[in-house]
């Protein structure tokens, strides 16, 4: 005679690995989910039936209740996996189902390191010289004064200290003339060809105790601007051509007075300054303006507003025809680290780069461009970080991520956006693979259609640009109805 739990079909509990589901498994539902990472191409469910003789299949294999499935292998988008539960008596079966979301590939940050050889650190100075990205001294806490070089982000060698016992702390560096130019906590001035020997240039800078000066090289010259000394915000502008003799290009640019840390930059054969602010930390005061220059006297005015939060202590670099902005610092409204991202191609007109992984919040980064990357390394995000996180663009890509599911009847939406063409001109969108229900706005990139039954459908959506330019997503678009 058959038991009463030899007729239960039901599953005790389902758990994946080496990712968790989304929420608690429900006996009563018949569904769970989970969202794995861009990079994770299988997984394995270990289903457990409340009755010990019910037989399981997983994706149409047997498995042991309570034992590990095979390996189930995930593409990019909704992945649906069956698991059916039929009672020990034959009697019942009943089937679950796991909608395991793995992310299109799209422009996206690599961890290159968990950790460096050098004590975690931010307001470091940062170069790229030689073909090899450099590191110099920082808050650790307390500032120190070593030198640090790598080609690949992994392996580091250490070079001299620069000599002097003040530590190097958000200072003026320059690659000029083949050589690293790098000030010190107290002002002194130093050049080295190699990392291994360094040179005083000047002990006394005539920009001396412009703490938060921005500094950038461009047409062929060392430029410092801005910065704060004796309590009072400057905005004037210096330049030099061999680190000894220095000109006043400008006493008060039409910027405010202001400091700008990592937010002055070269971009489009101009000079930018790129918001900044005043670092006390309450009242709080940050811009969000833009300028820009051909020769540093006369600036002109880009935007009054960007769309990125006003901060500071945040980092610009210019990669793939666009200007960066990159993590940063406010104590007002609230008190929060940044790991946004937001680009431009004119300063005028911006977007944030949203991608599926990211650095955790920080402040004052080493930030890079090297080997065709941009590089994030160490910064303060409360404790203070030594990682190392890459993110590489190679032209025209998608930044989007597909909506891969909908109801019958309900209007589909997808918002497709491509970026980075070499051009940085307009991109047109058009489907090339779809059901006849799909549209597609040819210049937003917006995919819309409502579905009037069920089912799975193929979509190719192809962006392109008047140079010929092209980049393509495609994915399997699903559709339920409702109460499924």
């Amino acid at each position: 005679m058959s038991k009463e739990t030899d007729k239960d079909a039901a599953l005790q509990s389902l758990t994946i690995e080496p990712f968790e589901l989304i929420h608690a498994f429900w006996e009563h539902r018949p569904a769970s989910a989970t969202k794995v990472s861009p990079e994770t191409e299988s997984l394995r469910i270990t289903a457990t039936a409340k009755s010990d003789g019910a037989n399981i299949l997983i994706d149409g294999e047997a498995v042991p209740s309570g034992q590990p499935s095979q390996e189930i292998p995930l593409s990019p988008g909704l992945n649906l996996v069956n698991v059916e539960v039929t009672s020990a008596d034959g009697s019942d079966t009943k089937e679950y189902v796991l909608r395991a979301y793995r992310p299109f590939e799209t422009v996206d940050w690599k961890l290159v390191s968990e950790s460096s050889p050098w004590s975690p650190r931010d307001s470091a100075g940062e170069l790229v010289f030689n073909d090899r990205m450099w590191i110099f001294g920082g808050y650790t806490p307390g500032l120190v004064s070593d030198v640090w070089h790598t080609a690949d982000g992994i392996d580091w060698e250490q070079a001299a200290d620069i000599p002097s016992a003040s530590g190097v702390n958000i200072p003026i560096c320059f690659v000029q003339n083949g050589l690293m130019w790098m000030t010190s906590q107290d002002g002194q001035f130093f050049s080295s060809a190699d990392g291994q020997s360094w040179q005083l240039v000047l002990s006394e800078v005539p920009w001396q105790g412009r703490y938060g000066a921005g500094s950038v090289t461009f047409d062929g010259r060392m430029w410092v601007l801005g910065g704060v000394k004796g309590g009072a915000p400057h905005s004037e502008v210096w330049s030099s051509e061999d680190g000894a003799e220095w000109n006043l290009e400008t006493e008060a640019a039409e910027w405010s007075g202001r400091q700008l840390f990592g937010m002055a930059q070269v971009h489009d054969e101009k000079l930018w300054v790129i918001g900044g602010g005043i670092t006390n930390y309450h009242p709080f005061r940050a811009y969000t303006d833009v300028w820009n220059s051909e020769d540093g006297r006369t600036w002109n005015k880009v935007t009054d507003r960007a769309p990125w939060p006003r901060r500071v202590w945040s980092n610009t670099v210019s990669y793939a025809n666009r200007l960066w902005i990159i993590g940063g610092f406010h104590a007002e409204p609230d008190w929060r680290n940044h790991n946004d991202v937001w680009y431009s191609s004119d300063g005028a007109e911006w977007h944030q780069l949203v991608t599926e992984t990211i650095w955790s919040e920080r402040h004052e980064i080493s930030v890079y461009v090297h080997d065709n990357r941009v590089w994030v390394i160490g910064g303060n995000a409360w404790p203070l970080q030594n990682d190392v996180w890459s993110l590489e663009i190679n032209g025209l890509s998608f930044v989007t991520q597909p909506i891969v599911d909908e109801f019958t009847g309900a209007e589909y939406t997808y918002r497709a956006r491509a970026d980075f063409n070499q051009s940085c001109a307009g991109i047109r969108y058009r489907l090339i693979d779809s059901p006849g229900w799909l549209s597609i706005n040819e210049e937003t990139g917006t995919v819309s259609g409502t579905a009037s039954e069920s089912g799975e459908w193929q979509i190719s959506i192809e962006a392109t640009d008047d140079a010929g330019e092209v980049a393509r997503q495609s994915y399997q678009l699903h559709v339920a109805p409702i109460g499924a």
